[in-house]
């Protein structure tokens, strides 16, 4: 069911090394043999059992595919739990002519388009690159003690 990832997957495990992943959804048959992914530092979860699981350990990265028959609701909460609380990287992929998953919807969700492959679309969030630091974010122009009292506004 899974469309032939490697060179995604190649580029994930370059980046997390040897931390722990995760594969969810409603199809976790997804192959990893071919990255040379130890079985060891790989955890499978339908999105059920994530839902319901309190959260223990933050993964390096999380895999999940989305076809149109997979419950609408679910699906969008363990995309959010994914994003927000299990995962720096996450890489979703969805039918590319799916009733449910529009681009708006993965733009929604704070998700890059990174390929097209075969019939899917392949949407990625890494938290590292997901908003870059605002130039006036920095100690510059924070409070400044040494001002006070000096300068009105």
């Amino acid at each position: 069911m899974w469309p032939d990832i490697t060179p995604l997957l190649q580029q994930l495990k370059a980046e997390c090394s040897d931390k722990a992943w995760l594969i969810t959804g409603n199809h976790l048959d997804c192959p990893l043999a071919s990255v040379g992914l130890d079985e060891a530092h790989l955890q499978r979860l339908n999105s059920k059992e994530l839902l319901n699981r309190p959260f223990t350990e933050r993964f390096a990265a999380a895999l999940m595919l989305i076809d149109d028959n997979d419950e609408a609701q679910n699906t969008q909460l363990t995309i959010g739990r994914l994003r927000d609380v299990l995962a720096e990287r996450v890489l979703v992929l969805i039918p590319e002519h799916s009733q449910q998953w529009s681009t708006a919807t993965m733009l929604g969700f704070g998700f890059k388009r990174i390929a097209a492959l075969n019939g899917w679309q392949a949407w990625g969030f890494d938290i590292h690159t997901y908003k870059e630091v605002p130039d006036w974010l920095n100690a510059k122009f924070w409070a400044n003690p040494q001002n006070w009292g000096k300068y009105w506004w």
